[in-house]
């Protein structure tokens, strides 16, 4: 049996221990709170931001606010059932729409294929989804919602979501 030099086992080692990570990494659930999540996913999003959470109750939903040090706020909008049912934000960037939107990202980047970019406030809609944003730099504001999530009343109650923002 011939006997491995030991500077010559390392980069095996190494290599499977960088494996062991990529593998771990790619299992795991990403840290967000997207649209259609459930609402435990908002602590969830709180620790990774490094946010403080704010949860005020509106007749049939609730709202989840998220304040993060560099002046963001993001707003979790969740329905009885504990689904969340729309995102918004303002502040000095826009989020990771792919974080925001979840698993309805990708019909979100097809409904705005082949579209020109315009200045100013842009509404798009899709089967069963609204996102709407906009703003200067450094004043980023918008909101995304799920319509067959949306409890009956939360448009004739002041819903709070566009949170402030133009």
């Amino acid at each position: 049996m011939r006997r491995v030099p030991r500077n010559r086992r390392r980069p095996v080692q190494g290599a499977l221990a960088s494996a062991a990570l990529s593998l771990a990494l790619l299992l795991s659930a990403p840290a967000r709170a997207a649209l259609g999540d459930d609402v435990s996913t908002v602590a969830a999003a709180q620790a990774r931001l490094h946010a403080d959470l704010t949860v005020s109750h509106r007749g049939s939903y609730a709202i989840h606010e998220l304040a993060m040090p560099s002046g963001v706020r993001l707003r979790h909008f969740v329905g009885g059932s504990g689904k969340v049912f729309a995102v918004s934000w303002s502040g000095g960037w826009r989020p990771n729409l792919r974080d925001v939107m979840g698993a309805h990202y990708d019909d979100f980047i097809a409904a705005t294929r082949g579209k020109p970019m315009k200045r100013g406030v842009a509404r798009i809609e899709t089967r069963g989804m609204v996102v709407v944003m906009g703003g200067p730099q450094r004043a980023s504001f918008g909101h995304v919602y799920l319509t067959d999530l949306v409890p009956q009343d939360f448009f004739s109650t002041g819903n709070d979501l566009q949170g402030g923002s133009p």
